[in-house]
């Protein structure tokens, strides 16, 4: 990340309440971590077969910076297990290395960052791609994952995306910057009529927390109650990536409420289109406890 390396902050906590405590957090599921890791695993030797039987019937898949390639996954959600698998079949690969550099479990979602290495068919040379992939796992089966790719340099995609890359560049750092400031006016003005946000990895803590967030107003609303709450908001970036309409950034959320202080491995992701964020993704460890 170009603009704001050091310190460009976050307030993660945008689904939770100020009677969150230290006691509240919980731990790490062990079937999600089990489902989660087989299916990498899996996922890694190309067994589909297998992959498909740890996959619920109605399992979901995108994979929002698809939208670079043409092909069912730049259209949207794919649903249906055998439908996912088979697409997977057409994909051509002939060899995949996925070792996450980090990788945390919250409640039922899974979150594995790092270098996807792949070779294709007729091709020579290994692609190595920059990476986040996160799992909801539901009664020990796949049931939800979703993709954050950088492929345009991975496969040289030339400049037909270097506008749209530049503006999203532009418009996420600001975003976010206002984000840490607390400024709802630039938050409002550089977010769309529509704008969605969601933190999955904050259902853990149960409802209004890690639920769909809708409109602008909404969402206005909802941060000028979390800043009442929460202080030194903060984020460590340790790296981070902007392909298309989407900016990645991958590192540790730090913040401070009721009187204790944080900092967790996360990612986050803001879609930007039409130079206006159109929509943010949170996802935290919340699990790991305060700094001593």
């Amino acid at each position: 990340m170009n603009r704001f390396v050091n310190n460009l902050c976050l307030v993660l906590l945008s689904a939770v309440i100020s009677t969150l405590s230290v006691s509240a957090q919980p731990s790490a599921p062990e079937e999600t971590a089990r489902t989660s890791n087989l299916y990498l695993e899996l996922a890694s030797s190309l067994n589909y077969d297998s992959l498909r039987a740890i996959m619920a019937d109605d399992a979901q898949f995108s994979d929002p910076t698809g939208d670079v390639f043409n092909g069912p996954v730049s259209q949207g959600v794919i649903t249906g297990a055998d439908r996912i698998v088979r697409i997977q079949r057409g994909w051509g690969l002939t060899g995949v290395e996925f070792t996450p550099a980090v990788s945390f479990y919250v409640g039922e979602y899974a979150v594995h960052r790092g270098t996807y290495k792949a070779q294709f068919q007729n091709a020579a040379n290994w692609t190595e791609i920059p990476f986040v992939t996160i799992h909801h796992v539901k009664d020990g089966k796949i049931q939800e994952r979703t993709d954050f790719g950088e492929y345009i340099n991975s496969f040289s995609l030339g400049g037909a995306f270097d506008e749209n890359t530049m503006w999203t560049e532009v418009v996420a750092d600001q975003y976010l910057q206002a984000y840490f400031d607390g400024d709802l006016q630039v938050q409002r003005e550089l977010s769309s009529e529509d704008i969605i946000f969601q933190d999955p990895t904050a259902q853990v803590f149960g409802p209004p927390s890690g639920q769909l967030f809708e409109g602008a107003e909404e969402l206005m609303t909802r941060r000028a109650q979390i800043y009442e709450v929460i202080s030194d908001f903060g984020f460590d970036v340790e790296s981070s990536f902007y392909a298309n309409h989407h900016a990645v950034y991958m590192g540790y959320a730090k913040y401070t409420i009721s009187g204790s202080s944080y900092r967790q491995p996360a990612v986050f992701v803001v879609e930007v289109r039409d130079q206006k964020v159109t929509r943010h993704w949170d996802f935290v460890d919340y699990t790991v406890g305060p700094v001593q």
